[in-house]
């Protein structure tokens, strides 16, 4: 059961990165635009991210975007992010059921990551470990999914 309820916070990362099309993956026409590629073990499903502020971090993004995964690759495009100071997170849904899958004890059975590779131990990862400040233009992040 510390399992469970030390990753229920990841189980919102899959409510809350698949709420509605605030950001399209996969273009980025428009400026403003913060990149955030991961990398997959499979090119199965697809990868959810959310970009959260602080205040809602894990919880209530800023925007969310959808990729297909291809060559084990995935790319999140945010478009249309004000300045500011915020944390990615993303999940590989390999079975596409719009959430992060767990086992009994509440440990995620897909992959996850976040911004600077930010992962604790037995719970969520930090906004201070995944925070990066945004001024604009285009930015590319990147991190590897475990």
């Amino acid at each position: 059961m510390i399992f469970r309820s030390r990753f229920v916070v990841l189980a919102l990362i899959a409510a809350t990165a698949g709420f509605g099309a605030n950001a399209a993956a996969e273009d980025d026409s428009a400026t403003n635009v913060v990149r955030f590629k991961t990398h997959a073990r499979n090119d199965a499903g697809v990868v959810r991210c959310g970009i959260f502020a602080e205040k809602g971090w894990l919880k209530q993004p800023v925007r969310s975007a959808t990729a297909a995964v291809h060559g084990k690759v995935a790319l999140c495009i945010f478009s249309g992010v004000p300045k500011g100071v915020y944390g990615i997170s993303a999940f590989h849904d390999e079975n596409s059921n719009g959430k992060l899958d767990t086992n009994l004890v509440g440990y995620p059975t897909e992959e996850y990551c976040a911004s600077n590779n930010a992962r604790n131990t037995f719970s969520a990862p930090s906004f201070s470990d995944a925070k990066f400040r945004y001024t604009g233009g285009t930015l590319e992040l990147e991190a590897r999914m475990k």
